[in-house]
């Protein structure tokens, strides 16, 4: 079987309206994800991602921050 026979059994198992549904829901995450900025690997944050505009206007709040809640995690 070919991929593109397996696309049309997959399109017509579902109905118009999922379809519809779906489509929404793609296309109004790929219109948040472009939207979003650029983004970087939190320096010290386990592989978490964040803006990297944020990072660059205060990148010293950003450690402050950082710091602060290892030290507060520590005596919970």
């Amino acid at each position: 079987m070919k991929l593109s026979s397996h696309i049309k059994m997959i399109l017509e198992y579902f109905d118009t309206q999922t379809k519809v549904i779906g489509l929404v829901i793609a296309l109004v995450i790929v219109l948040l994800w472009m939207r979003s900025g650029p983004t970087m690997r939190a320096p010290g944050g386990n592989g978490r991602r964040i803006s990297r505009n944020s990072f660059q206007k205060n990148p010293k709040g950003y450690f402050k921050d950082l710091h602060k809640s290892k030290h507060q995690s520590m005596w919970k």
